[in-house]
């Protein structure tokens, strides 16, 4: 509620040239004294000077440049952006404030960082004529130039300075769309480039989100949550509840928490988006008529009161207790009965059609901007289940008539996510990341994807522990059986299986491979892991992607020079026969201590479910996560690549779905190698060169002559 009539007055207000008639009620009229008997106004009364941030606080907001300790007994409208947002301009520290804040003693930072370093309003919403802030036109400029000295003078601009200053975008507000984005943005005096080098993707974070996000993490001043117009106080107020403090009522006493800000996606000047913070306010209204105007304070007024008191039929439909007078907690709309009461005497006053409309409208939120170690910094804020980018916030205790407000729609701001009901009966906004077309490490996780990946590897797991299980009955149930007239056991021979560079890359892909899957276990789930930084395990898993791909591209080089490829590439000539013996030998022939369907040699090392599965992993799978994981670690360097498949939202999944994949096929890997003549066979095979036969075929037999010379090829 604003005296709308006197705005064109309000910058005299206190110039001495105007004041009002009949105390602070009355009209606003010009001074006598303040003029000649020509009309011109006398030069003691000319106060025309730079103007001060405590000017531009007699209209905007809380603003305390003093030594005095900033105290708070009431916030009015006249303190418009510190009740609706809760942002206090002063250059003072919170600990040394009149306030009583919470954790006050803890509180070391000022409540603005620019005020801090002594810059005034004005130093970033200037006068738009000021040539000390000159910029280059919009308009078109002939082709030839690049520089156009024209400017304002500034004897010029000293007579006629514009009082209209550089502004950015409101999302509360449409006033004066011409002058959108004339200010300078935070990039416009500061760079990251030399600075946040703790912080990785720096490219990247600054795109997704406005430097307030994380430079104004907390703000420390109560600030309107709901107003509720469908009800008056006995002053004929509306009912008011405020956000960042204890109680309904800001006293010298009164505890004040502070809150934290929703982060809503808001579209710039320049047509990008970012995350920035906002405050929430809620309002219930009347509206009327077809064109739904809001009802006048006046007959909303003549509705609620009769003489010095309320109407009596407000009283008889509000008042539960019986005692004839209403208290505060008894000013709500809660049955078609009290809705009936107040809506009939506006309609009885003239107004058509009485009914209640809710909104909540955004406030932006971009002062009280704080250095960096009051900044938020720890990585696990938004890269965590409890993401502050998902972080809900509070729009009322109360739904007036049950009517649930509607998100305003009217401005930069887009809504992801939506209105619940919290379990003591208000209302929040809870937002959504993937409804903002986010995809944030550690806190999106695609559900279904990890219900397959985790079905895929127990399955897996259980598949391995029973057949392994009925391999060591039957083993046991054969040696019973066989008891001590059992025959000598199978001649086996050592066999140059692997060599050296074999077992290298083999053992160092494996290593990769499984420290890849630890670290994206925990860029994917941090809140189950923290103890490890988040940063650096991020960097650790980049590195480890890099390893890996070098150590796959020179063993693709070396398995093509040596013609070693030949061995994962299946033989079409009987190919299917061998792959049915081979899946009825792990079927059933395994546990009858049947012979290999396929004889391992050195030329012929892998079965053809082996080739197959090879075919799979080499060209599929590990294709699919390199190229998921590049283009989601140059997101930043190259967008355009990773947007055209999907971006985020669907790189994130389908990288993690590969990964499970990458574990189930360890574990059945790992489990294959038990197969052989000893269930260690196989590792040691790939550990020392040499394995361990069964001689099936004398062909096969080697010379312990042979040996030395293998081992040295």
């Amino acid at each position: 509620m604003g005296a709308f009539a006197d705005a064109t007055t309000a910058t005299l207000a206190g110039t001495g040239i105007v004041e009002q008639a009949g105390g602070n009620a009355g009209a606003w009229v010009y001074n006598p004294a303040a003029f000649d008997e020509a009309g011109n106004l006398l030069p003691e009364y000319i106060t025309v000077g730079d103007p001060t941030s405590a000017n531009c606080g007699n209209c905007h907001g809380v603003v305390h440049n003093e030594e005095t300790p900033l105290t708070l007994d009431e916030l009015t409208v006249a303190d418009w952006n510190t009740l609706t947002t809760g942002q206090i301009m002063s250059p003072q520290r919170l600990n040394a404030s009149g306030l009583n804040l919470q954790d006050k003693s803890a509180l070391g930072r000022s409540w603005d960082i620019h005020m801090e370093r002594v810059l005034e309003c004005t130093s970033c919403h200037y006068s738009l004529n000021n040539p000390v802030y000159y910029r280059e036109t919009s308009g078109k400029q002939p082709e030839h130039l690049t520089f156009d000295p024209r400017r304002m003078d500034l004897g010029e601009y000293i007579y006629r300075p514009l009082h209209q200053f550089a502004k950015g975008q409101s999302a509360q507000g449409t006033l004066a769309p011409g002058f959108d984005e004339t200010i300078r943005r935070c990039e416009s005096c500061h760079s990251i480039d030399n600075s946040h080098n703790w912080l990785p993707y720096k490219d990247r974070h600054t795109a997704a989100m406005a430097c307030e996000t994380c430079h104004t993490p907390r703000l420390y001043a109560p600030a309107l949550e709901s107003i509720d117009w469908t009800v008056l106080t006995a002053a004929g107020e509306p009912v008011r509840a405020y956000r960042g403090m204890e109680g309904d009522t800001l006293g010298a006493a009164t505890l004040i928490t502070g809150y934290e800000p929703v982060l809503l996606p808001r579209t710039n000047g320049d047509g990008t988006t970012t995350l920035a913070p906002f405050n929430l306010i809620s309002s219930w209204y009347w509206i009327y008529g077809e064109e739904e105007r809001p009802v006048p304070l006046r007959d909303l007024q003549a509705a609620f009161f009769a003489g010095d008191g309320y109407a009596p039929e407000i009283v008889a439909a509000f008042d539960a207790d019986g005692d004839g007078e209403l208290a505060a907690a008894e000013l709500l709309i809660t049955t078609e009965a009290q809705r009936d009461a107040v809506s009939g005497r506006l309609s009885a006053a003239g107004l058509d059609s009485p009914r209640i409309r809710a909104e909540v409208q955004p406030w932006g939120i971009n002062h009280n901007t704080a250095r960096g170690e009051w900044a938020t910094r720890e990585c696990r804020d938004c890269h965590g289940g409890e993401s502050r980018l998902a972080q809900s916030i509070t729009l009322s205790d109360r739904t007036p008539g049950g009517e649930l407000p509607a998100l305003y729609e009217g401005g930069p701001v887009s809504w992801p996510g939506g209105i619940e009901v919290t379990d003591g009966g208000g209302l929040a906004f809870v937002p959504s990341t993937a409804e903002a077309g986010l995809y944030v490490l550690g806190h999106n996780a695609a559900r279904i994807v990890d219900i397959l990946g985790a079905l895929m590897v127990v399955g897996v797991s259980l598949g391995v522990l029973i057949h392994g299980g009925l391999r060591v009955l039957a083993a046991r149930k054969r040696a019973k059986t066989a008891g001590e007239e059992s025959g000598d056991p199978a001649a086996t021979q050592q066999v140059y299986m692997y060599d050296v560079y074999e077992r290298f890359w083999h053992w160092l892909q494996t290593a990769a491979i499984l420290l890849l899957l630890f670290t994206g276990l925990i860029i994917h789930k941090p809140d189950l892991f923290g103890i490890f930084s988040f940063s650096y395990v991020v960097q650790v898993h980049n590195i480890l992607a890099l390893l890996l791909v070098l150590n796959a591209g020179l063993s693709l080089f070396y398995h093509l020079a040596s013609g070693e490829i030949r061995q994962f590439i299946p033989r079409p000539r009987g190919f299917f026969d061998e792959a049915f013996s081979q899946a009825l030998y792990y079927l059933r022939g395994i546990f009858r201590d049947e012979p290999h369907p396929v004889e391992k040699s050195r030329d012929r090392k892998l079965n053809p479910l082996q080739q197959m599965t090879y075919v799979m992993v080499l060209n599929v799978l590990l294709p699919a996560q390199i190229i998921t994981g590049a283009l989601m670690w140059g997101a930043q360097r190259w967008p355009e690549a990773a947007a055209a498949l999907g971006g985020l939202p669907w790189l994130g999944p389908l990288h993690a779905l590969v990964a499970w994949t990458f574990a189930a096929f360890i574990i059945l890997h790992v489990y294959l190698t038990t197969t052989g003549p000893t269930p260690t066979a196989g590792i040691k095979a790939m550990m020392l060169g040499w394995e361990e036969m069964e001689i099936t075929n004398d062909e096969l037999r080697m010379t312990n002559e042979e040996a030395p010379a293998m081992d040295s090829a």
